[in-house]
Order: C-alpha cells, then structure tokens, then sequence
C-alpha cells in the first residue's frame, strides 16, 4: 500500500467526497432540436414525408405548406440522463510540485462529480481500462477509481493519449460528459473528438494545474528537463516564466472555448474541498 502523503488515495478519501455540497443546478440548452415543452417525455428525431400510420397531430403543417407535401414530426421517449466521466491518466498526470500529484486530485474529483450524479446513470472510464458502468450508485465505480489509480501508480504505464481514448467511448445522447485531464494544449485527434461529442453529450472538461507550472517559487534554483536536454531554472527568471506560463494558458483557453460546453480549472496546489466550496474555477 502507498502511504506517501502526496500519493496515497484511500478509499475511505474517495467516500468522504459525498460531503462536498451539491454543485449549482444549470439549465442546459438543447441539443440540436432538444425537447418541445409541447410534448413532455419527448425528444424530436427527424422530419420526413408522412407515411400511413404516423400521427396526424405530429405533422408540421408549415413545412407541409412550404415544400407541398405532407411532413411529420418523430419523436422518442427521453431516457433518464446519463452521467459519463473519463478520467486521463496520461504522462501529464504524474505531477505535483506542493501537495499531491495531478492523478490523485483527478480521482478525487471524479469521485465528487460521482456522488453529484447519484441516482441518474453513471459511467466510469479511467486511463485506458473499459468503461465501467452503474445504473445508479456510485460506490461500485468509486471503488474501481480507488483501484484504478493504485495500479497507474504501482505500474508506471501511462494511458494512451485522451483524443483516442474518446474515439470509441459509446455515449448516449444527451448525457453529460465529464473529461477530467491536466492543462496542455489540445492535439489535433482530441479537437476533432471534442468537435464530435460536443454534438451529442453536454460537455465538461476539467483541466488540473500545477502552481509550478504557471510561476517559479523565489530565490529557488530546480533542475529541468525537456526534450532539448537539461537545464536549471532559478528565481531571477520568474517573470519570463510567468509570461511564458500565461500565453499558454491563453492559447489552451482559446483552443478548447469552441469545443466544449464548459471548461473548468483546479488548483493542483489546494486541496478539492476548499477549492469546491469556494469556486470560482469554472471559465466559460
């Protein structure tokens, strides 16, 4: 078992998240037609020329007087939303400068966002393992979370990156999608993927943020390493750091705006429940 403070993520942590308040309730706009307040349980499918048997009462007499042949309205029953959670456990994951690393803030996380969706449909996805699902109760997935972070940690295997994760993902309309990943710019396959679910699921993506990924602490010298080779950063650089730091977190911004529905950033350096209590880390 993992015991360090910055790694470790009992299960009993994980159940404790049920305590966080319930997030604000937001009126969603719909999905492409949506729901007619006319036709409560109903959600409209397609318009097509009116065949024998179709409801009579469903023809849109409009589009009828405008193209000179009759057309009706299908519709299908509204199923109950679904609420779907992918988790990313790739290589960005594995960091945390002050208080823990960006997994275990991501897991915690999820497990909050679970509890919030008790008693609607709950899908899991953690890293690269399959989803997982419940039909109402969260414990069973929040369980399988605390599991799945203790073999990332314990295997030193990274999933695969999030845009081909979310390639296969089966969704079903409508539900909510929450993507939990840390803050890098997106590559082409996960704005295309994005761009994809954004028409079908409400989409929430959450990025993680690590304090020393946005300044350099004062008067302190660190050892660094990039793909050009090794280095040293020291204090007297911080404000070329920080100017650096904030344009990319403009262009991260600016790049993920069209793609999502709402677009959220969490402190890596403060703890989930004084961050969920206080807000505000929802940008759009």
């Amino acid at each position: 078992m993992i015991d360090h403070p910055m790694l470790a993520l009992p299960l009993a942590r994980l159940l404790a998240t049920r305590a966080l308040p319930p997030l604000p309730q937001e009126r969603r706009a719909p999905l492409h037609h949506g729901r007619l307040g006319r036709q409560p349980g109903l959600t409209f499918r397609e318009l097509r020329l009116y065949q024998a048997g179709d409801e009579v009462r469903h023809i849109d007499w409009r589009v009828t007087a405008r193209l000179g042949r009759p057309h009706t309205r299908l519709y299908q029953e509204e199923r109950e939303e679904a609420r779907a959670l992918v988790v990313n456990l790739g290589e960005g994951m594995r960091f945390g400068s002050t208080l823990q690393l960006k997994g275990r803030l991501a897991c915690e996380l999820a497990s909050a966002l679970l509890w919030q969706g008790a008693g609607k449909p709950l899908w899991l996805k953690v890293g690269d393992a399959p989803p997982q699902r419940s039909p109402r109760h969260p414990e069973p997935l929040i369980g399988r979370l605390c599991e799945a972070y203790g073999h990332w940690l314990s295997e030193r295997q990274d999933a695969a990156p999030l845009g081909e994760q979310l390639a296969h993902l089966p969704l079903p309309h409508g539900a909510t999608l929450h993507l939990i990943t840390d803050h890098r710019e997106p590559d082409t396959r996960l704005c295309q993927q994005l761009a994809r679910l954004k028409g079908r699921c409400h989409l929430h993506l959450w990025q993680i943020v690590d304090p020393l990924e946005l300044t350099l602490p004062p008067h302190a010298l660190m050892a660094a390493r990039t793909r050009a080779g090794g280095g040293w950063l020291d204090g007297e650089r911080a404000h070329a750091y920080e100017k650096a730091a904030a344009l990319q977190q403009e262009r991260v911004t600016r790049a993920l705006l069209p793609l999502v529905h709402r677009l959220y950033r969490l402190d890596n350096g403060r703890p989930l429940a004084e961050q969920w209590r206080e807000g505000p880390w929802r940008l759009i």
